[in-house]
């Protein structure tokens, strides 16, 4: 059965309705790593060739970003509140116990703390001074990426823990946000979405033989260096696959006056600097229940191309939560221990980029574009970082009225 998400959300959409629009360097990114960078009160946190990559869709890799004391600190203020049991179960959706099989030595934890990084547990002063040049970095983005609502502080507005992974731990493929739409009755309920990824390791010494590695899915270096049109969002529809062999983002429009949905790429003239939107969808469609299948909506000569970013078999945890369905989610990709490794590392990727996580090193990328993992911890050791989000305004949510 076909379920129609929003007309009456759509409608009411167009009394409060505002874009996001990202602007866009166009110097080439790579998904190599950058160079160590530090603040000082003329110097940014992150460099413009880092910008560049986050912004066509790369992964922005910065060793040496934290400074030493701070390391120690947050690593062993961690520590401490893990064992005063401060962490909880932290699978890709709210039911990591019930739903999706979670064990502590085959899941992730994170720090809850009660009200959250700001809680007055532990290590607050370490915390504090973390978040502080979080901050910093934040505002440097937002006005970089064109992103302005990423500087507003407010409610929902930003995510900071740690991530805990015992010996053992691994998690699987998966995005870090998506289209409102595609999320089911909860989707417009928030004012705010992920906008950009961030991770900051802890671990002293570590190295390559002890696992636990950032896997990222970027496109080729190849492919990223020909676009030319900001990836995750435009004008505030998000990003859900991409056309052209991963050149051309497509993008997700809800709020079409017919009060259906289209699909469409941007054309980006670099001499005039002007973008013009160009609608590759058949004709206008209502966005059904999960799993979804964008490319039977495009036009037929198009389609081929299409490769749609979050599938219910790239990403079965999200599929099967927005539809609802616990059974699918406990037997497709829930349960780390039902599939293989080699399917579970995505190893036959064209493209992969793995990230060791050695201490005081930064990784940002954009939170809608780009499918990653986090493989299997095969040290003695615990894997520790800082991780987070910073949020975007959503173009509406229930909320606003």
């Amino acid at each position: 059965m076909t379920i129609t998400r929003r007309p009456l959300a759509a409608m009411i959409a167009t009394a409060y309705l505002f874009t996001s629009c990202h602007g866009l360097s166009s110097n080439t990114a790579t998904t190599t790593s950058s160079s160590s960078c530090s603040s000082t009160n003329n110097s940014p946190l992150i460099s413009s060739t880092d910008i560049q990559k986050i912004s066509r869709g790369g992964v922005a890799i910065i060793p040496n970003w934290l400074p030493s004391h701070l390391i120690t600190s947050l690593h062993d203020d961690a520590q401490q509140l893990f064992h005063d049991g401060q962490f909880r179960p932290d699978g890709l959706t709210n039911t990591a116990i019930k739903e999706q099989g979670f064990s502590p030595k085959a899941d992730r934890q994170t720090f809850r703390g009660g009200a959250g990084w700001d809680s007055d547990v532990g290590n607050v002063v370490a915390r504090t001074e973390f978040a502080d040049r979080m901050k910093e970095l934040r505002v440097q983005l937002a006005q970089a990426l064109n992103r302005p609502t990423l500087a507003a502080e407010g409610k929902l507005k930003h995510e900071m823990t740690y991530n805990w992974y015992e010996p053992g731990a691994k998690l699987g493929r998966h995005l870090d946000e998506h289209h409102e739409e595609t999320k089911g009755p909860t989707g417009w309920t928030v004012p705010t979405r992920r906008s950009v990824t961030w991770l900051v390791y802890l671990n002293e010494g570590w190295t390559k033989e002890e696992g636990g590695a950032l896997r990222c899915l970027p496109r080729s270096d190849a492919t990223v260096e020909k676009n030319r049109v900001q990836v995750g969002c435009h004008e505030g529809n998000l990003q859900v696959g991409w056309i052209n062999d991963g050149v051309d983002p497509v993008f997700l429009d809800v709020f079409r006056e017919s009060g259906g949905a289209a699909l469409y790429q941007v054309n980006n003239n670099n001499d005039s600097n002007e973008e013009e939107r160009v609608i590759i969808s058949e004709r206008d469609f209502n966005v059904p229940a999960q799993p979804i299948d964008f490319s039977k909506f495009l036009k037929e000569d198009i389609r081929e191309s299409f490769a749609q970013i979050s599938t219910s078999r790239l990403d079965p945890r999200f599929a099967s939560a927005a539809a609802g369905t616990a059974s699918a989610a406990s037997s497709a990709d829930n349960n780390n221990n039902k599939i293989s490794q080699h399917d579970f590392d995505c190893s036959d990727e064209p493209t992969i980029l793995d990230v060791t996580p050695v201490a005081g090193t930064l990784v940002v990328f954009d939170s809608v574009s780009l499918p990653h993992l986090v493989r299997e911890v095969t040290g003695k050791r615990q894997r520790i970082a800082a991780t987070g989000w910073f949020h975007e305004d959503s173009q509406f949510s229930l909320e606003m009225l």
